[in-house]
């Protein structure tokens, strides 16, 4: 798949990291834009300033990642919004049109229970874009990172066009 566009949100949790090793790695073969994405989920209502400073929090954060990962060589976009992760993900990936979205599974056992009500199911379904989902390691910092030329032997993983998306629903 040759992409030059990749979406990655990320909750900004250490497991989400494998997110971006992947990206990494698939854009070693060739030069991507990256757009790194962190969606503000508050179920109260707050003042504004607080989602101002949250929003400032993780901006800094992204840019940190995006330093780690990618260095000055990629193209690396920001964003950082409020909402529902699953909605404003659709969103992003409807209006800035990136050729893949890359992000971690489910984080538990009952996380792939509840996976039809959960944000990567709404996402893969509803992403005008193939979905590769990653599985998410149990502890941050075991095993081995995924890697690229790994991801045929790994079963877990799952690519999911456009199309398959709606047929697997």
């Amino acid at each position: 798949m040759n992409c030059k566009h990749i979406l990655v949100p990320l909750d900004l949790i250490r497991g989400s990291a494998d997110a971006l090793v992947c990206v990494q790695n698939l854009a070693a073969a060739s030069p991507v834009r990256v757009t790194l994405l962190h969606v503000i989920e508050l179920n109260i209502v707050a003042p504004t300033e607080l989602y101002d400073q949250l929003r400032a929090e993780s901006a800094a954060a992204l840019r940190k990642l995006a330093r780690l990962f990618f260095g000055s060589e990629q193209a690396v976009q920001i964003s950082v919004c409020n909402g529902r992760p699953a909605e404003r993900i659709i969103a992003q990936a409807q209006t800035a049109m990136p050729d893949l979205i890359v992000m971690s599974g489910p984080k538990s056992r009952r996380g792939l229970r509840f996976w039809k009500r959960g944000t990567t199911q709404q996402v893969v379904n509803s992403a005008p874009c193939p979905t590769l989902v990653l599985p998410h390691r149990k502890q941050a910092g075991t095993g081995a990172p995924f890697r690229a030329e790994n991801a045929g032997a790994a079963a877990e993983i799952c690519l999911f066009s456009a199309g398959e998306q709606a047929a697997a629903a």
